[in-house]
This record gives C-alpha cells, sequence and structure tokens, in this order.
C-alpha cells in the first residue's frame, strides 16, 4: 500500500471544541465546516463535533449542508453562501438557515416557497466592510423590509465578517463593529441569530456580547486568545509517509529541479514519495522540515509533484522505511500548521484544504 497518508484525530477535533466553548460563556458556538471540513473531511467532522456538544453547523455552500442530511445529521444547519437561484427547491431541505444578500436571491426562494406551500428561513448577510456579499448598512433597513413582505420568507438572523479581525485599533475594525451594532437595533424582533465573530474576532473578543460565534481554524489546529492564553492546543490533521530510499551523495551534489541547492558537505539523502500532488505546497522547497526519528529533517531543493528529498545526514540510523511526519507530532516534536504557513507566507487554512484534497488515503482516528 502506498505509504503516503493523511491521519484525521476527530477527538482532538472534539476536545478543541469543548475548549473553545468552554471559553465562550454565554455565547454558543457553531463550528464552521465548510470546504470539506478545512480538509478534515465534512460530515466525519460535523458528527463528531455534534457529539462534542455542538448544538448547529456552519457551512458555505448548499450541496455541503445536503450532504450532511444524506449522512443523517439532523441538527440545524447554516448556509453561508445561501442558495443560488437554480438551487432553491433543492433548499426546502429541513432546518436550514440561508444566508441572503441581495434581493435577487430573496425574490427566487419567495417564488418557490409559494410554489411548494413552504418557508425558508434566513440570515441577513451584511457587507460592513469587507466588501464582499452583502447589503451596505445603509441598506440594511430597507432590504428587510422587503424580505419580510416577500411570502415564503421569515428572517432569523443577521451576519458580518470582519476584514482585519486580529487588529482590534484598525479603523476598519471599528467602522465594522460600530456599523454591525448600528444594525442589530434595526432588525425586525425576529432576528435573533445574529452573528459576526469567526475565529480571530472571537478569540480577541471583539464583540463578546453576541448570542454566537463561528468558530473555524482554531477547532482545527491550536488557538490561543488576544492574551497569549492557549485555548485549543490540538493539532487535528496529521501527514505523514515512509522513506523510499536512503543514499550518500558527496559535496557539490546539485538536489532537484533547476539545482536549486547544491550539497556543501557529503550527505545522507532520504527521498519521501510526497509532494504538491499531495497538498504539501512548493513554497516550502529548500525551507520546510520533516520529522524523522524524532528529529528535523531539513527539505533539500524544490518540493516535486511526488517527492521530496530530506537531509538526514545528522539522524543517526535514518533508514529505508523510516516514518516521515510533515505535519503533526513524532516523539516530542511538532510541526504545526501556523509553522508550514509561516515558512510558506500564506495561511493555515489554505495548506489544511490543500492537503485534505489532495488526500487518497484518510484515516480517522480517535
Amino acid at each position: 500500500m502506498y505509504p503516503t497518508e493523511v491521519i484525521i484525530h476527530l477527538g482532538a477535533l472534539r476536545r478543541n471544541f469543548q475548549d473553545l466553548q468552554r471559553h465562550a460563556g454565554s455565547c454558543e458556538l457553531v463550528p464552521v465546516i465548510k470546504s470539506d471540513a478545512y480538509g478534515h473531511g465534512l460530515t466525519q467532522a460535523g458528527i463528531a463535533l455534534l457529539s462534542a456538544g455542538a448544538k448547529r453547523l456552519a457551512v458555505f455552500r448548499l450541496d455541503e449542508a445536503l450532504a450532511l442530511r444524506q449522512a443523517g445529521v439532523t441538527a440545524p444547519v447554516w448556509v453561508l453562501l445561501g442558495a443560488l437561484p437554480h438551487e432553491a427547491e433543492k433548499a426546502l431541505a429541513p432546518d436550514l438557515r440561508l444566508a441572503c444578500p441581495h434581493l435577487e436571491m430573496a425574490r427566487a426562494l419567495s417564488e418557490v416557497a409559494v410554489r411548494r406551500r413552504a418557508t425558508f428561513h434566513l440570515h441577513l448577510t451584511i457587507d460592513t466592510g469587507m466588501g464582499r456579499l452583502g447589503f451596505l448598512p445603509g441598506e440594511v433597513p430597507a432590504a428587510a423590509a422587503a424580505i419580510s413582505a416577500l411570502p415564503g420568507l421569515r428572517l432569523c438572523g443577521a451576519f458580518s465578517h470582519l476584514a482585519k479581525a486580529d487588529d482590534g485599533e484598525h479603523p476598519v475594525t471599528k467602522a465594522q463593529i460600530a456599523h454591525f451594532k448600528t444594525i442589530l437595533a434595526t432588525l425586525p424582533p425576529s432576528c435573533q441569530e445574529n452573528h459576526l465573530c469567526a475565529s480571530t474576532a472571537w478569540l480577541h473578543r471583539r464583540f463578546p456580547d453576541l448570542p454566537f460565534a463561528r468558530p473555524g481554524i482554531c477547532l482545527y489546529a491550536p488557538a490561543a486568545n488576544a492574551d497569549g492564553r492557549v485555548v485549543s492546543t490540538r493539532s487535528a490533521m496529521t501527514l505523514r509517509t515512509r522513506l523510499i530510499s536512503v543514499k550518500d551523495l558527496p559535496a557539490g551534489s546539485t538536489i532537484s529541479y533547476n539545482c536549486l541547492r547544491t550539497l556543501e558537505r557529503p550527505s545522507r539523502v532520504a527521498i519521501a514519495p510526497l509532494g504538491y500532488d499531495d497538498g504539501y505546497l512548493r513554497h516550502l522547497s529548500n525551507s520546510g522540515s520533516a520529522l524523522v526519528r524524532g528529529q528535523h529533517a531539513p527539505i533539500l531543493g524544490t518540493v516535486c509533484m511526488s517527492m521530496i528529498m530530506l537531509d538526514v545526514t545528522d539522524i543517526p540510523g535514518a533508514a529505508l522505511n523510516d516514518e516521515a511526519v510533515f505535519l503533526g507530532r513524532q516523539g516530542d516534536q511538532e510541526i504545526t500548521i501556523h509553522d508550514l504557513a509561516a515558512r510558506a507566507g500564506t495561511v493555515p487554512h489554505e495548506i489544511l484544504c490543500a492537503i485534505g484534497r489532495a488526500a487518497t488515503r484518510r484515516i480517522y482516528a480517535d
């Protein structure tokens, strides 16, 4: 069997959620499991989080919500994109909350609701400064009135998203929070499911009085609050393989495409059958490392499609078939998703999604 595999630690995911909820007070955390639960498996992660105490889940697309229903999940699901016009019929699945970013979507849903004698429950999408989907603050009163007047629709919440949640003093952050507070006072009484904060905003307590928050990345990886206090501690994904070759090369040997690395000393070089085809970013060429026998083995040269060269010169006994961990823990050492993101100059979300999407062998463990 091919040795490269992704391990999903569902027990870590459950415990992270419980740790986060303990710090949330009266705020109900609604886990975000969009994009295949950030590469961890949509239905598996959703079921695990519900078993840990989550009362509802959030996804991005309608087909993600329908996949949960097909898997037997009956808990309420927030669909943060809403239903596109051609999806309106399918959106009649029970207990969905559909985002509504514009009146065209509301009208399309109303037509289906009237024809099918049904009711859609909506969350008003508000663009307070992100520049993405949603009504601008000044449009909200008229939009809420127009939607409330359409038959078959019920507004039950409103939400927005912060563009720079890690900086509470940034003028855009201040303006967004102020806009949202003002808007809340204008919403009809039926709007009780109001939410603004995703992981960073919630950890930094940008609007702690809201009844709901949408944690995402902090469910899947270690996270700390604004004071540096660790809130969730466990990584929920491991990427590992086994060495398929170990050989000695003389000083002056060049390694991988474009001769990116020239050996400065006689070296013992190991080959791992893993690369960007497995979601491991090419930006980590000549920069990242893997754990072999509990020690860091630096990456040599360019990350290839399906192979990576490692320097195991300083790892006594490194041999064919040794485990190589590119994300996760081995012994008392760990490579976290934050380590990889910092080296690659990106966000953890991108790497987790890439690894999860590429995984041909995904194993679920407690």
